[in-house]
Protein backbone atom coordinates (compact mmCIF):
# COMPACT_ATOMS: atom_id res chain seq x y z
CA UNK A 1 0.00 0.00 0.00
CA UNK A 2 1.53 3.76 -0.66
CA UNK A 3 0.30 7.18 -0.45
CA UNK A 4 -1.29 7.36 -4.13
CA UNK A 5 -3.53 4.00 -3.16
CA UNK A 6 -4.43 5.55 0.20
CA UNK A 7 -5.95 8.64 -1.73
CA UNK A 8 -7.49 6.71 -4.08
CA UNK A 9 -9.24 4.65 -1.37
CA UNK A 10 -9.98 7.45 0.91
CA UNK A 11 -12.19 8.59 -2.71
CA UNK A 12 -13.70 5.45 -2.83
CA UNK A 13 -15.36 5.86 1.01
CA UNK A 14 -15.40 9.47 0.29
CA UNK A 15 -18.55 8.33 -2.17
CA UNK A 16 -19.80 5.94 -0.50
CA UNK A 17 -20.55 8.01 2.51
CA UNK A 18 -21.81 10.89 0.58
CA UNK A 19 -25.35 9.11 1.06
CA UNK A 20 -25.56 10.97 4.27
CA UNK A 21 -26.66 7.75 5.99
CA UNK A 22 -24.05 6.15 9.01
CA UNK A 23 -21.31 3.50 7.72
CA UNK A 24 -19.71 1.10 9.88
CA UNK A 25 -16.53 -1.01 8.51
CA UNK A 26 -18.56 -4.13 7.98
CA UNK A 27 -20.97 -1.92 5.75
CA UNK A 28 -17.99 -0.17 4.08
CA UNK A 29 -15.99 -3.62 3.07
CA UNK A 30 -19.18 -5.03 1.17
CA UNK A 31 -19.92 -1.50 -0.36
CA UNK A 32 -16.18 -0.88 -1.47
CA UNK A 33 -14.67 -4.31 -1.63
CA UNK A 34 -11.83 -3.02 -0.06
CA UNK A 35 -9.90 -4.70 2.96
CA UNK A 36 -10.44 -3.83 6.65
CA UNK A 37 -6.82 -2.34 6.55
CA UNK A 38 -7.31 -0.32 3.06
CA UNK A 39 -10.63 0.75 5.22
CA UNK A 40 -8.71 2.13 8.09
CA UNK A 41 -6.00 4.16 6.00
CA UNK A 42 -8.38 5.60 3.74
CA UNK A 43 -10.51 6.78 6.89
CA UNK A 44 -7.17 7.90 8.61
CA UNK A 45 -6.66 10.24 5.52
CA UNK A 46 -10.04 11.47 5.33
CA UNK A 47 -10.26 12.40 9.36
CA UNK A 48 -6.78 13.73 8.94
CA UNK A 49 -8.07 16.14 6.39
CA UNK A 50 -11.41 16.78 8.57
CA UNK A 51 -13.92 15.12 6.16
CA UNK A 52 -15.54 12.94 8.31
CA UNK A 53 -16.72 12.35 11.68
CA UNK A 54 -16.94 9.00 14.13
CA UNK A 55 -19.64 8.13 16.26
CA UNK A 56 -19.91 5.57 18.58
CA UNK A 57 -22.98 3.34 18.43
CA UNK A 58 -24.36 1.58 21.35
CA UNK A 59 -22.72 -2.19 20.05
CA UNK A 60 -19.79 -0.19 20.56
CA UNK A 61 -19.07 -0.11 16.70
CA UNK A 62 -18.10 2.67 15.08
CA UNK A 63 -20.17 4.49 12.51
CA UNK A 64 -18.58 6.92 9.98
CA UNK A 65 -20.17 10.33 8.40
CA UNK A 66 -19.57 12.46 6.38
CA UNK A 67 -19.14 15.96 6.80
CA UNK A 68 -19.70 18.19 4.17
CA UNK A 69 -20.11 17.16 0.82
CA UNK A 70 -19.32 19.53 -2.44
CA UNK A 71 -21.39 18.83 -5.47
Amino acid sequence: MNKKNIGINAGIIWNLLSDNEKWDVKKLKKASGLSEKEIYAAIGWLARENKIEFEEGEDNEYYYLIIEYYF
